[in-house]
């Protein structure tokens, strides 16, 4: 059998796991021409027996010189920006590339042959997680009773995953998604960490619902993702998102204050600040709401806010993946649109953290990292799927949707965002003047509008209250 030689990408841990991996499997038919590292002290030396013949600079042309066939990536903790180098220069070259799986995706174990796959959207978008900073949250979560609204959700299913790790005590998903929750039962059985864990069906408008819930379970942290993200969805129908996105923020928040939770943590967006759409606007008094009763009840509130996640539900990236395998067209809304990018599990990380900083009237702000034209991404999936674009993939231009900005801001014009101890995590305050008791009166106006399906007396309240909304 003639064997198929390949390059390994970093010399550190797990390039050695690997090496041991591809050893012991022989059968495979692999053969280990050399490590590529960029560290200076390893050049001309050997790691496990194996040379390092150069750094990442040099892919293209060691490849060729070598006759490699086969690229494996070895470097969990590695920025997306250095994926997209390697990978462009592994393309160039015209050979297979394959990758070990990002630090929190090996928290269960080592390298193994399993475990490598194929390069995916998050491994060129995304950024290193450190598995010490999992280590940092042991004692946030251990032994306590955790809620997680909205939990069939990307980022809520993500946060029980993350969160059942650390063993609390009892872990209550909450969601009106019976499908998505059934999915996530099934998954989060499999965890052998000890703990209850409980799936209950259950809408966050539905108030004695929620109210049974907190009385029985006595969450001491609350995580609230519920919501309706769907920016042109919720232009068409602005009163069931006043009634998800506000009045169910109501409901939780009140309860946790009322059930004596430690913490509640909304999960806010990128969009509540200066919104252009219903669904931005809606999320920005939810952050009106969280300030208020941060001041009404002992219970710790806060708001994470951040940008758009890989794979999320409704996001353009499925959709571009549902286009790209129905041959196209890949539809993008114009071709200078931006968006900030991060992968579930980093986003889920990094509000885990900021959970473990609050104190109680802070909005965290999550960096997103470099914004990424919606254009280059369509082009990037369409080539990670294996077609050249336009070529094989036609991507056509159809124009902005309603309530869609061509960029995302994370803060508004007043607020100053400053340094936490985490280098991804920044901290402001909501700034914006309106009183306690006119968000109140603005809020029983919307829930009344909202019942009787005054779309457009949604709208001019939301712009009356709120200084910041723009609509587009």
């Amino acid at each position: 059998m003639t064997e198929k030689k390949i390059l390994i990408i970093g010399a550190g841990v797990a390039g050695r796991e690997l090496v041991g991996q591809l050893r012991r499997h022989r059968s495979l038919g692999y053969k280990i021409i050399g490590f590529i590292d960029d560290s200076d002290s390893k050049q001309g030396r050997k790691v496990v027996g194996v040379p390092v013949i150069g750094k990442t600079e040099q892919i293209q042309s060691l490849i060729l010189e070598n006759e490699i066939e086969s690229v494996f990536i070895a470097i969990p903790s590695a920025h997306g920006s250095l994926i997209r180098s390697i990978i462009t220069s592994c393309q160039k070259a015209k050979v297979s590339f394959r990758i070990v799986p990002r630090t929190l995706e090996l928290v269960r174990g080592k390298v193994t042959m399993e475990t490598i796959r194929a390069i995916s959207l998050e491994d060129i978008l995304g950024r290193a997680i450190l598995k010490s900073e999992q280590s940092d949250l042991k004692g946030v979560f251990e032994g306590k009773r955790v809620l997680v609204t909205g939990a069939a959700g990307s980022i809520g299913s993500e946060l029980c995953r993350q969160i059942a790790q650390f063993s609390p005590e009892n872990l209550v998903m909450v969601d009106w998604w019976e499908n998505g929750l059934f999915e996530l039962e099934n998954e989060i059985s499999r965890f052998k960490e000890p703990g209850e864990r409980k799936i209950l069906v259950g809408s966050v408008q539905d108030e004695k619902r929620l109210e049974w819930i907190f009385k029985t379970y006595k969450p001491e942290i609350v995580f609230h993702a519920a919501a309706f993200k769907h920016v042109p969805m919720m232009e068409e129908y602005p009163e069931e998102a006043v009634k998800n996105n506000i009045y169910g923020t109501k409901i939780c928040a009140e309860l946790a204050g009322k059930y004596g939770a430690d913490k509640f943590i909304l999960i806010s967006t990128d969009k509540a600040v200066n919104p252009t759409s219903v669904m931005g606007a809606t999320k920005s008094f939810a952050e009106l709401l969280v300030r208020l009763y941060n001041k009404q009840f002992t219970t710790k509130y806060i708001c994470v806010r951040f940008g758009n996640v890989m794979g999320s539900n409704g996001s353009v990236v499925p959709l571009f993946q549902k286009q790209i395998a129905a041959g196209g067209p890949v539809t993008v809304t114009h071709p200078h649109m931006v968006r900030f990018f991060m992968s579930i599990p980093e986003a889920v990380q990094l509000i885990l953290q900021a959970t473990r900083m609050g104190k109680g009237g802070e909005i965290f702000v999550l960096d997103m990292g470099e914004p990424v034209k919606i254009l280059d991404l369509a082009k990037t999936m369409i080539r990670l799927a294996g077609f050249e674009p336009e070529k094989e993939i036609p991507i056509k231009i159809v124009g902005a949707r309603p309530g869609e900005k061509l960029f995302e801001e994370v803060l508004m014009r007043d607020e100053k965002k400053r340094k936490t101890k985490h280098k991804l995590i920044y901290v402001t305050r909501n700034v914006l003047n309106i009183a306690d008791e006119q968000v109140l009166e603005s809020y029983d106006k919307l829930l009344y509008l909202s019942e009787f399906q005054d779309k457009d007396g949604i709208i001019a309240e939301l712009g009356r209250i709120l200084p910041t909304y723009k609509r587009l």
